[in-house]
């Protein structure tokens, strides 16, 4: 009896102990982190005045923001609960939520200025063929409207000159990308081309097979640019990475086109762990949504290229966890 009573007391320790663990937390100090990138870093320099911001909406909290050493970093330190709150990408949150579900909770996405091709006259959003259409008009220069949007597209550019023309010419041909992890320069291609029977290879590929050659360039501008100079066949970028390089290259969007797209790419999140107290989650996400409609606050986020946010819920990424499937179980 006496063996059966320790066991139960050891148990219900254990259950007690798996209860606190899962207990809400109502942290004094919050800390947030931004993932690295460029952008981030210039963030960064004003930290103090973002943590001022978010003090003066959240009384009696402090927030402390950092720069995490990598992406992965901010994951496992928001894992441990040592990071409270995250600016994640949104295969991070996918890969996140997948991985480790329940753990963290996306509370807003950010929005971007759209462009004004993805856009009719009465302001609603056209479909994917009809912004194919769109951005081959003469007139186009990635011009951005005045209405925001939650989402990007991948587009695959090539020289007008080239001879490639569909998705299914780039068989053989070596195509300009980013790093394999970057979501719009690598992932979302490679979906787009499994889906239509073909893959992207680091080596010669082999038209028969459906193989197209990926060549790691630095940065979507510098990838246009490539195109532009015929370094490359053809390259993934960002929805419209000519823009940033038109003032050096006036005729690039003259002498380039777009053939395809990609699904959207869902934009960058603020995430929070999930066991944060209710009411605590509801105060990071409304000081949120009001500094980024302060001046100051605008002048922070904006670096960030975040020009607003919009409350955002668990389901909006389902797109996402299944392109993050897709890459953990065919990429890897």
């Amino acid at each position: 009896m006496k063996k059966i009573v320790l066991l139960l007391v050891a148990v219900l320790a254990t259950v007690l102990l798996v209860a606190c663990g899962e207990a809400s937390v109502d942290p004094d100090e919050i800390v947030v982190a931004f993932v690295p990138s460029n952008s981030a870093s210039a963030v960064i320099t004003r930290a103090t005045e973002l943590e001022e911001l978010l003090e003066e909406r959240v009384p009696g909290k402090s927030f402390k923001v950092i720069l995490g050493t990598d992406y992965d970093a901010v994951v496992e330190g928001m894992l441990a609960g040592t990071i409270h709150v995250g600016f994640l990408t949104g295969q991070q949150y996918a890969g996140v939520s997948v991985e480790y579900p329940g753990k963290v909770e996306v509370v807003l996405t950010s929005v971007r200025k759209g462009f004004a091709a993805q856009f009719d006259a009465n302001g609603n959003l056209v479909s994917q063929q009809q912004l194919l259409e769109n951005m081959a008009a003469e007139n186009y220069t990635g011009q951005l409207s005045d209405r925001d949007i939650t989402f990007y597209h991948s587009i695959l550019i090539v020289r007008k000159d080239s001879g490639i023309n569909t998705l299914e010419d780039l068989k053989g041909k070596t195509v300009g990308t980013q790093a394999t992890s970057s979501g719009s320069g690598f992932v979302y291609p490679a979906v787009l081309l499994h889906q239509n029977g073909m893959k992207f290879v680091s080596g010669d590929p082999d038209s028969t097979k459906g193989e197209v050659k990926y060549q790691t360039i630095n940065g979507h501008p510098s990838a246009a640019i490539a195109v532009f100079n015929k370094d490359v066949d053809a390259a993934f970028t960002f929805m419209d990475a000519r823009s940033n390089v038109v003032a050096e290259y006036p005729d690039i969007f003259a002498e380039t086109k777009v053939i395809a797209l990609t699904p959207g790419v869902y934009n960058d999140t603020i995430s929070v762990v999930s066991n944060l107290k209710a009411e605590l989650k509801t105060a990071i996400q409304e000081a949120f949504l009001d500094i980024i409609g302060t001046e100051q606050g605008l002048s922070i986020l904006s670096v960030y290229s975040h020009t607003g946010y919009l409350k955002s819920k668990d389901e909006d990424y389902a797109g996402e966890r299944e392109v993050y499937i897709f890459k953990r179980d065919n990429l890897s």
